[in-house]
């Protein structure tokens, strides 16, 4: 018996720690509000500031202007990117509502098909693209996504990109719906 209470103890702060090194999982989410709905929040035109870090240096800006259409059972996202160097590109979303709060997320340069949950407030995703790169050639990633709905009118997108699931960079996106002051002339093509 005393050999057992002394297994007990010597496990006991091993397990009180990985308790407290497990942290929040996405499904804690669920509940909280004001919910996230993806094909509310995209109808008509929404804006977007973003940046791409890279070892916590800043690499890329950004501007995205989207384009939501929602038609009962699926929602397209046409979005229009300008580079703080000019570059410009395109990414037409087809997203497929699957079940209550579940979508099957697809595009042109996204390999196979994205698996969307969302819990409360919060989305969340994964997918394979292959990223273009400066010299024509393309980068194949994977990006983990999470969004945040944080008022009525923003949104905000958190993604690890990664590599051999070794992470070469962080995007953070700003949503918002109405346009702001200083936007740019996007190139639509």
């Amino acid at each position: 018996m005393l050999i057992a209470f002394a297994r007990l103890a010597a496990l006991l702060p091993v397990l009180l720690l990985a308790g407290c090194l497990s942290g929040p999982s996405p499904q804690d989410r669920a509940g909280v509000s004001p919910a996230l709905s993806l094909e509310t929040y995209f109808q008509g035109r929404t804006y977007a500031y973003g940046v791409f870090e890279r070892d916590g240096v800043l690499d890329r800006v950004l501007h995205v202007e989207i384009d939501g259409e929602w038609d009962g059972r699926a929602l397209t996202l046409d979005e229009h990117f300008l580079y703080d160097n000019g570059d410009t590109q395109r990414r037409i979303w087809t997203m497929t509502q699957t079940a209550p709060n579940r979508f099957s997320g697809t595009a042109g340069d996204v390999i196979g098909e994205a698996d969307i949950s969302i819990f409360g407030d919060a989305a969340y995703f994964g997918y394979l693209v292959d990223l273009p790169l400066s010299d024509g050639s393309t980068v194949r990633v994977r990006f983990n996504d999470r969004i945040y709905r944080l008022s009525d009118d923003v949104l905000i997108n958190r993604a690890s990109v990664s590599k051999f699931g070794i992470t070469v960079g962080e995007v953070t996106i700003v949503f918002l719906k109405d346009r702001p002051a200083d936007w740019p002339e996007i190139p639509r093509g």
